[in-house]
């Protein structure tokens, strides 16, 4: 039955298509959740609340989606722009944002949470974007990133920390440029780790660890 729905959404997109729709819907969920964190002073436990009602109701949603043909023809309908075709019959990648989100609020402090949670809204369709557009021109790795896509993930994370580091409490220079290096590698090369898990998981939760270790090595609040 769910491979007749698949059939019924032709212009449902692959994972090689260049997919801008689903880039900006991935941005935006990110930069959602870290701001809604940060700037209304909530707490972490009504942050892991929060996000953990929120991966609740997905996942029960998905599940009435996986069981029903009609519910799931509604559900492609109206989120076609943003799913890829394989998920039209399985379980989208949003519940591993929204675990690794949950993840990050509860295991970091505030300012790593939001920073490794903004690594996977920007670094992770950024290392996408150049990685559809350029990864056939560059070295390919076994688990099929290419150099260029890994690249262009740093570069972002970089960025990322480069920009709102002193937004975060880093206000000397040579901190920020460690921060951003260990960050941006950190952010960037995650997806190349040897770990049986999806990007949107192992982004922030990487990326997480290596800056809270370095916040605290740089002395940090």
């Amino acid at each position: 039955m769910m491979k007749k729905t698949l059939n019924s959404f032709p212009k449902l997109r692959s994972r090689t298509d260049l997919h801008l729709a689903r880039k900006a819907w991935h941005c935006g969920m990110g930069f959602f959740i870290a701001s809604v964190y940060y700037f209304t002073g909530m707490s972490r436990a009504t942050g892991v609340a929060t996000l953990g009602i929120a991966l609740l109701t997905f996942l029960i949603l998905e599940t009435i989606r996986m069981k029903s043909p009609a519910f799931n023809r509604a559900a492609v309908k109206l989120w076609g722009p943003v799913m890829r075709a394989e998920e039209a019959h399985q379980f989208s990648t949003t519940h591993f944002y929204i675990g690794s989100s949950l993840l990050s609020v509860a295991i970091f402090p505030k300012t790593v949470a939001c920073l490794s949670i903004l690594y996977l809204a920007i670094g992770d369709p950024a290392a996408s974007f150049f990685g559809i557009l350029f990864g056939n021109k560059s070295i390919r790795f076994s688990n099929g990133k290419s150099l260029v896509g890994t690249l262009a993930g740093v570069v972002a994370c970089f960025a990322t920390t480069w920009f709102l580091g002193p937004m975060f409490g880093v206000q000397s220079i040579p901190q920020l440029l460690i921060l951003s290096v260990f960050g941006g590698l950190a952010g960037g090369a995650a997806e190349l780790l040897p770990l049986e898990v999806d990007d949107n998981f192992s982004i922030p939760v990487v990326s997480g660890f290596v800056l809270w270790f370095v916040y605290i090595i740089l002395g940090l609040n």
